[in-house]
Formats: C-alpha cells, sequence, structure tokens
C-alpha cells in the first residue's frame, strides 16, 4: 500500500512511518519541519521511502504528494491549547485549513481513504463518562479547529473512506521526542530535578502509547470502510492526573509530588473516556500500560539519551516560539486559508 503521511516527522509520525515500513508498505513522509532541530529528518526516518519538505498549507505540494497514493494521513498542526495560543491565525490555518487543503488534493487524486487525527480535546470537561456520540464541548483553539475539521471532512468527503482518530494523551518513546505531554513530562521531570509538578490531580485523563497509535493506525488502513469515528485509547487506561504522577513516583522513588493549585486554570479539561467502540473492532489494541511509558521515559534520561526537559526540541510551545521569532512559521494569508479561516471565525460556538 503507497501511504503519505502528512506531518510524518513529527512524535506520532517518526513512530508511524517505521511500524508502517516495516509491514511492508511503501510509506511517502511530507513534513514542513516548523520546529527547528538540528537533526535530519531522512536519518530518523530511514524506513521512508520518501521524504518531501513541504508546507502542509500548499496545495500544489499536496497535490503532487498525493497522486497515486492507496492512502493519505494527515498528523500535521499544532498541538495542545498552550502552543495553538501563540498564534491564532496559525494555529487555524495548520490545525484546521491544512487538512481540508489535503483533503481537497486526495479527492483530486482519487485517493480512496483519508485519515484524520483528531483528539479527545474535543470533548473538553465533561460529567461522567464520553464516548464518540457525546456531543463536543471544545474548550480552546485546539479543540476547536479539530471539531471544525472533523466536521468539514465528513460533509466533503463523502466518495471517499475517511476515518478520524480522537487521540487520548499519547506518552512513550520515540525518535521525534516530546516531553511536554503530561505522562512523558512527569516523568522527565522527576528524572531532571526530583520533582513531579502537580496542578490540581482529579481531573482525569485517557492515555496511550505511542506505538499503539500506530498499530492502531496500520490496522485501521487495513479495514477502511464508510466514515468511522473512533476514540484511541484502552478503558483501563482512563487516570486522574494525581494517579499518574504516583505511577511516576513509584517509578522513580528519589522524586517527590511537588502539589500546587488544587486545579489547574489553564487547562480545564475532565473527562473519562470510553474506548468500547474500539476495543469491538479491535479486541487487541492498545495493550502497552502506563507504568510502560513511564519506565522508557525514565531509561531515556537516565542514559542521557534525552536532555533538558526545557529544551524547545521537546516542547510544542517553547519550539513553535522559538520557530515564530526566527521568522521559520508564520501565518501564510494565502486565498485558501483566509477562505477557511473566514469559516472558522464564523463557527458558532454558543450552543455547545
Amino acid at each position: 500500500m503507497r501511504i503519505v503521511l502528512l506531518g510524518g516527522a513529527g512524535y506520532i509520525g517518526a513512530v508511524a512511518t517505521r511500524h508502517l515500513a516495516a509491514l511492508g508498505h511503501h510509506v511517502t513522509v511530507v513534513d514542513g519541519l516548523i520546529y527547528h532541530r538540528d537533526d535530519d529528518p531522512r536519518r530518523l526516518l530511514p524506513d521512508a521511502e520518501t521524504f518531501v519538505r513541504a508546507d502542509l498549507r500548499d496545495p500544489l505540494a499536496l497535490r503532487r504528494a498525493v497522486t497515486g497514493a492507496d492512502a493519505v494521513v494527515h498528523l500535521g498542526g499544532l498541538v495542545g491549547e498552550p502552543a495553538c495560543a501563540v498564534d491564532e491565525r496559525l494555529a487555524v490555518e495548520l490545525n484546521y485549513a491544512s487538512p481540508i487543503i489535503a483533503a481537497e488534493a486526495a479527492t483530486a487524486a482519487d485517493v480512496p481513504h483519508y485519515v484524520f487525527f483528531s483528539s479527545c480535546s474535543v470533548y473538553g470537561s465533561r460529567d461522567g463518562t464520553v464516548d464518540e456520540d457525546t456531543a463536543p464541548n471544545p474548550l480552546g483553539i485546539y479543540a476547536r479547529t479539530k471539531v471544525l475539521a472533523e466536521r468539514r471532512l465528513a460533509g466533503m468527503l463523502e466518495g471517499t473512506a475517511l476515518t478520524v482518530l480522537r487521540l487520548a494523551t499519547v506518552h512513550g518513546r520515540s525518535p521525534r521526542q516530546r516531553l511536554d505531554s503530561v505522562v512523558n513530562r512527569m516523568t522527565a521531570q522527576a528524572i531532571a530535578t526530583g520533582r513531579i509538578p502537580l496542578n490540581g490531580g482529579a481531573q482525569r485523563r485517557p492515555l496511550v502509547h505511542v506505538t499503539d497509535v500506530a498499530e492502531i493506525l496500520a490496522l485501521m488502513l487495513n479495514a477502511p470502510g464508510g466514515h468511522r469515528t473512533f476514540n484511541l485509547g484502552s478503558d483501563r487506561e482512563n487516570f486522574t492526573i494525581a494517579e499518574i504522577a504516583e505511577t511516576v513516583q513509584t517509578a522513580v522513588p528519589t522524586s517527590r509530588i511537588d502539589r500546587g493549585p488544587e486545579r489547574d486554570e489553564a487547562d480545564a479539561r475532565d473527562y473519562r473516556t470510553s474506548f468500547a467502540r474500539l476495543a469491538t473492532a479491535f479486541p487487541d489494541a492498545c495493550t502497552t500500560r502506563l507504568s510502560q511509558g513511564v519506565r522508557e521515559i525514565a531509561d531515556a534520561m537516565d542514559a542521557k539519551e534525552l536532555g533538558d526537559p526545557d529544551l524547545p526540541e521537546y516542547d510544542n510551545f517553547r519550539g513553535l516560539t522559538a520557530s515564530r521569532n526566527a521568522g521559520r512559521i508564520t501565518a501564510v494569508r494565502s486565498l485558501a486559508c483566509e477562505r477557511l479561516h473566514a469559516e472558522y471565525a464564523a463557527a458558532d460556538w454558543s450552543t455547545q
């Protein structure tokens, strides 16, 4: 199968590229490399048949990249509310305009299957358990761009198989490491400083290991059909923030939990997620436990394979800020992006 991974040089994409190539697929990675790093992505992605450095908002580059593909997977964009808040217009271009432009290119090239990586953040704050039929409750720019992209893709890809994967919070080791998500951050800080920062603690987060994400993607690509939405994670991997901190402390016994305010007002997400639909479709999916992801990051920190967790290369917010200040990434305000930004600006969230 010929698979195009848009944003495939990132945290998840680097793992997915290796997994899909190992299964015998022809993988093309297209990435704008918006986060400045000194390493060569072609060295970190040795299993990609082709690496194309291109802006994921460029319609012509996307049309060239997806021609002849059996599936297009959109992994790109800004992840998390802090990074999206740096520049809302840029976030809308990368998280909403880009997947729509890519879908238009895929449709023109008659690509039969389009996969969009969304997020369980679309649920916001909810009592009880949420599932794929729960109405979204987006609380910020990141979640709103994901919700709007999901809706727009469903309306425009009527003749194409569409798979939407709403990711739980991802953790674990990758060639393109992130240390700013909750599990990885707590673990890296525990090793680097002996402290596990904990703001709040009662809020729930569903978790999923990065390798499990790659394995599910491969299964989805081999079993397309209609329009499908899945929460990607496992029911047994729903934890409170405090439980995550306690798991890290168990793995790093020399550390201590440093408790802050009872609730982190900067991140009001709080939801327990059902992954029953995924478990029914793929009963053996997502078997990696939280403790394994913690151990991977702790071992990598101990071995000096990873550096200071506050470095921009490990942090989406810091990395984006550095790239933007250096002029390496900016809103392009193209005709396509302006058109799609206007759609985002006109969206009514008052009834969500």
